[in-house]
Order: C-alpha cells, then sequence, then structure tokens
C-alpha cells in the first residue's frame, strides 16, 4: 500500500558504512540536448506540455522533434479524467500532435486494477469524470453512488471533478465507516495522487490526491491504524512507470516533468533519468533544497528551463 504523503527515496551508503553518497547537482540543458541523451521521452502533460489555459511555449515544437526522429514518447499523466482518445482529441485543438497511442494515463491502470482485486460484478464508487467510470465500467464493475446503506466493494477516486464535491465526500466518508464496521472496508483506489496542479501562471488549484489526503487522515482519526489506506496508481508508483516502460520498449528513457515527489521520485524509483521542467509548480529553489538535504529521490538528472524555443 502507497502512503500519500510524499516521501524522500533512501540514499544508497557505502559498503563500509561510511554514510550516503554525495547527491549529485543536475545538469542544466537545453530539451534537445537531453532528448538525444535517451533512446526514449516520457512526457508529463500539466506543466509541460499544458495547463488549464492551453498549451505551454514550445510543446507542439517538442513533440515535433521527436517525431520528426521517429523516436518513442508517450505522455503519461496523472489525468484520469479523460479516455486516451479525448486526452489526445485536446491536446490536438492545442496543435500538440500527440495521438492516443502515444497516450499513458493513470486512468488505464483502474480497470486492471480492479481486476487484479476481483471486482468484475462488483460495486464500485468512483469519483471523477463519465470517462473515470467507464474505465471501471469496460472491466465489468458496477458503477455506485456512495451509500451508507448499501456500502461498494471498492472506492477510486480518479479526478476532482465530475461530482458535487464536499456532499459526496461525506457521503463517501460515511460509508466506508460503515462497511468497516461491518467488517468488510472496501478497497480504496486513488488513480491521480497529485496535490495541487497549475491551471494558469501563477495559479494553482486542488486535485484528486488533496482529496484522497484528506479523506484518508479522517479515516486514520476515526479508526486509528485499522483505517484502510489508498493505493496509488498514477505516479510516481512504479506500476505506472513500468507499464509507460513496456509501451515505449526500453529503460533508456527520461521522465519529463515539473513535480518533484511524483515526475522525479518515481523516475528515480524505477532507475531511470529525470528531467525537472521549470514550468510548473517546482522551482529551481526546490531543486537545490532538495540537493542540499541530499534527497538524491527528489534531484533530478537535469533541469530544462524550457522546450523548444520558437521563433
Amino acid at each position: 500500500m502507497s502512503e500519500l504523503l510524499p516521501t524522500s527515496l533512501p540514499l544508497s551508503g557505502s559498503a563500509s558504512g561510511a554514510g550516503p553518497e554525495p547527491v549529485r547537482r543536475p545538469l542544466h540543458l537545453p530539451f534537445e540536448d537531453v532528448a538525444e541523451r535517451h533512446e526514449a521521452v516520457l512526457f508529463d502533460a500539466y506543466g509541460v506540455l499544458v495547463d488549464a489555459s492551453g498549451a505551454l511555449p514550445g510543446a507542439a515544437e517538442a513533440v515535433q522533434y521527436l517525431l520528426d526522429r521517429d523516436r518513442p514518447f508517450l505522455v503519461v499523466t496523472n489525468d484520469a479524467s479523460r479516455s486516451p482518445a479525448r486526452a489526445s482529441a485536446r491536446l490536438m485543438r492545442l496543435g500538440i500532435p500527440v495521438s492516443p497511442e502515444h497516450v499513458m494515463s493513470s486512468g488505464m491502470l483502474i480497470g486492471p486494477a480492479l481486476s487484479a482485486l476481483g471486482m468484475a460484478g462488483e460495486s464500485v464508487v468512483v469519483l471523477g469524470t463519465g470517462d473515470s467510470a467507464q474505465y471501471a465500467r469496460d472491466m465489468g464493475a458496477v458503477v455506485v453512488a456512495p451509500s451508507v446503506q448499501t456500502p461498494a466493494r471498492a472506492v477510486v477516486i480518479a479526478d476532482e471533478g465530475g461530482f458535487d464535491g464536499l456532499d459526496s465526500m461525506d457521503e463517501l466518508l460515511s460509508m466506508i465507516l460503515a462497511a468497516c464496521e461491518a467488517g468488510r472496508p472496501p478497497h480504496l483506489l486513488l488513480a491521480n495522487p497529485d496535490l495541487v496542479y497549475p491551471a494558469s501562471a501563477g495559479r494553482f488549484g486542488f486535485t484528486a490526491g488533496s482529496l484522497a489526503h484528506m479523506l484518508e487522515r479522517a479515516l486514520h482519526l476515526l479508526l486509528g491504524d485499522t483505517a484502510p489506506r489508498f493505493t496509488v496508481l498514477g505516479k510516481p508508483a512504479a506500476l505506472h512507470f513500468d507499464t509507460a516502460l513496456r509501451r515505449v520498449g526500453t529503460r533508456d528513457a527520461v521522465m519529463l516533468g515539473d513535480t518533484l515527489h511524483t515526475d522525479i521520485a518515481g523516475a528515480a524509483g524505477v532507475g531511470i533519468a529525470s528531467a525537472l521542467l521549470l514550468t510548473g509548480v517546482t522551482t529551481q529553489a526546490h531543486v537545490d533544497a532538495a540537493v542540499a538535504r541530499g534527497d538524491g529521490g527528489q534531484v533530478p538528472t537535469y533541469v530544462v528551463r524550457g522546450l523548444i524555443k520558437t521563433a
């Protein structure tokens, strides 16, 4: 089971017990140089290619750069609110040439995760959009609203939109408590563990991870150590990265993201390179702080100040 709060990956100590090795400072390189050092590129979506206001500078050119060279790439996103087709359609409308086969969203992990839990034919609550719920329906689950009278066997928090906010969260909390009291705690899955997202320049919003964190803290307050916890499907979970790496056909890949505790820590966790793009929620000061405290799991391999410059 995965913790919601970001945790630092431990540094490996030397065989002599001399303590952790020094953390290397990241290289500052242009996007093109980073791309040429690796066989494949994994892009985050929000804060790298787009924000809520539209395409970010150089996003279309960066994707086209890889297409022109027939280089494998995927958009590896924690956005579980859209199907690959809808995600592709939005990016295409914004001028970013990403086809559905180049999308690897955390929502695509919902069906396999529910299947592994034996949830075919069982009732499942999905907080999110219609596309979020469809991932569960496609594997045979029965998507229901939260109900204290008939608790569902599983809960998926996929997105912060598509439901009536606090009222649904109140009912969901009560439903989980009722299920636990009956001795049948539901399985809890979190598709999007991001806590915030960059809405536009200087503006941010809460995401599904914040809702799950609030629910998990409330459950622990009421139930103590017996409270059920969320299993995280999206970044930084290794499942998301390993699935993406199988699809691009190589582990010589670089994850290009804007968040230390999801994109960068997740890449470190599966042993691939990472590049922090300074256009999202993370600044150079955050990187410097991670280096100073010796947190190798949250120090990127590279820092990229922007994607391909346009005229």
